[in-house]
């Protein structure tokens, strides 16, 4: 990872969005809510949902991938970064594969593309 983006990653890690899915995932802990039960938290809707191996269960945010990439943009702005077109897209390839690994290790959150033109977040309730 280069130094640019490991802190654009780590700043990106403190949006509300990550906020919000672990807050998310206590609440229906703590509430014990079923899969298929949606709930909002701040702006964000949530959906409590079975993990793929229907082992647990999972909160999960799903976003589309233009305002995702909007909020990262808007972060890149404050620091003064300009890229190129081509550039960009090289940049924000990266940029979410490495958001991906960083929010995994260090807040326990899954991240992955899909569905469709959207990019989905979740974070374990319970197994």
């Amino acid at each position: 990872m280069s130094e640019q983006r490991i802190k654009a990653v780590q700043m990106f890690s403190q949006e509300e969005i990550f906020r919000a899915i672990a807050y998310g995932a206590l609440k229906a802990r703590a509430a014990r809510l079923a899969p298929g039960e949606i709930f909002n938290i701040g702006e964000f809707e949530l959906i409590v949902a079975e993990d793929e191996n229907g082992e647990g269960i999972v909160v999960q945010i799903i976003e589309t991938m233009a305002k995702m990439e909007l909020m990262v943009l808007s972060k890149m702005r404050t620091q003064d970064t300009m890229l190129g077109d081509h550039e960009q897209r090289d940049w924000m390839a990266a940029f979410w594969r490495d958001l991906a690994q960083y929010l995994d290790k260090w807040q326990n959150i899954k991240m992955r593309l899909g569905p469709g033109e959207h990019i989905t977040f979740e974070k374990a309730v319970s197994k």
